[in-house]
């Protein structure tokens, strides 16, 4: 078998050699795991290669031989087995749709990194040498996983992955304990243990498509029902969504309407052979979404309250940055500038509800969110100094 620290892995194509790695992965009661899989074509995930880490061996499972991996997805599924991933959530997303399986005891050393002063969204190799002090050579990462034989030069590469996953885990383990911060990662960790963090929400896909804004009311509800059947034709077909109508099609076919085919053919990027396809298809959708109930747009706040929050948003921005670089935490982790202008808007509209802000929550709240809110209302001020972060905070004990 191959050590961990050196070596290919071992290719595993036949149940009795998957039962063996997964032996190991039961009497380690842990995991490093990562996946290779090719999306470029499909709707879905197309899985390529699995890579499992367990009791100092490395396990490289290899769909493409016909390989059932349920016994994995199990694996996965016992909150008995800590599973360790770097930006794992798409690698989690495929055995999901593929066996149902919902992850029940995750780390994700991408997610940890952020909490523990070593910045967000790190790239596994770089976190490994910052963590480690192990430089890892990349040469794969645009490789076709779904090429058999694999060669020498790419399944050192996949070993890498899980190589040194455990290492980093337990480095960022041991700092974060040390600051106090586990808790907070454990709680940001379990989104990855909901039923709603994978798969897609058919009711809220249209929110995804870029220029909807620019629609209101039946507008809306007609781009409702189309993004709702190009996803299903996409999964139909197993294409990207992309290849069936690009988003800026479909916000046109959605503010123009057409009821008729020939109207569909003068929609500018429908290709002619889509609507000889799916011209009718369309057309309900269409017809669906006029006779829908207008869609209700979020609401917006006063146009006063809009100013406002838009002046004190830099101030706020300032405030939790100082915050978030006195702690050694990464900003993108704790908020967006989106849900923080959300929150100071809701604040100066005296609505603010920890339901729906992120920043009243949990381990954020702590870390920025009352702050904000005690900015919002002028119980707080910011200082300049002359040392970093710069800027301190005053309390005014409630004084305006």
């Amino acid at each position: 078998m191959s050590h961990t620290k050196t070596g290919r892995g071992d290719l595993v194509t036949s149940e009795a050699e998957l039962q063996h790695a997964l032996d190991a992965v039961r009497s380690a009661g842990t995991m490093a795991l990562d996946t290779e899989f090719m999306r470029e074509k499909t709707y879905r995930a197309r899985l390529c290669l699995v890579q499992v880490a367990a009791l100092d061996h490395i396990f490289l499972l290899d769909p493409l031989s016909n390989l059932d991996l349920a016994p994995l997805a199990d694996c996965i599924a016992d909150p008995a087995i800590e599973v360790l991933v770097h930006a794992g959530k798409q690698d989690l997303e495929i055995f999901n749709e593929a066996y149902g399986c919902l992850p029940a005891n995750v780390f994700d050393v991408q997610i940890a990194a952020a909490f523990a002063g070593f910045g967000s969204s790190l790239p596994y190799g770089r976190l490994v040498e910052m963590v480690l002090g192990l430089p890892l050579e990349k040469g794969e990462s645009y490789t076709d996983w779904c090429q058999r034989p694999l060669t020498a030069s790419q399944t050192r590469y996949a070993a890498d992955d899980v190589r040194y996953l455990p290492g980093v885990a337990e480095r960022l383990k041991a700092k974060l304990t040390e600051l106090g911060r586990l808790e907070w990662v454990q709680e940001e960790l379990r989104d990855l243990e909901r039923p709603d963090a994978y798969g897609v929400d058919v009711e809220r896909v249209w929110k995804k498509v870029t220029g909807r804004g620019t629609l209101r009311g039946h507008q809306a509800a007609v781009l409702r029902e189309l993004a709702l059947w190009r996803e299903e034709t996409a999964a139909r077909r197993d294409l990207p969504r992309g290849w069936v109508l690009k988003d800026p099609t479909l916000v046109e076919l959605a503010r123009r309407a057409p009821s008729t085919t020939s109207a569909l053919r003068n929609i500018r990027g429908l290709n002619p052979k889509e609507v000889d396809r799916s011209g009718a298809e369309m057309l309900a959708a269409i017809e669906r979404g006029r006779k829908a109930p207008k869609v209700e747009m979020d609401n917006t706040p006063p146009r006063s309250v809009q100013v406002r929050a838009r002046m004190i948003s830099g101030l706020a921005d300032a405030l939790v940055r100082a915050r978030c670089e006195r702690a050694s935490i990464a900003t993108e982790v704790v908020m967006t500038r989106a849900e923080l202008e959300a929150l100071l808007a809701d604040v100066l509209s005296d609505s603010e509800d920890e339901k729906n802000h992120r920043l009243l929550r949990g381990w954020r709240r702590q870390m920025a969110g009352d702050a904000v809110v005690g900015l919002a209302r002028g119980e707080i001020a910011l200082q300049v100094v002359d040392s970093p972060p710069y800027v301190q905070e005053v309390d005014l004990d409630g004084r305006q």
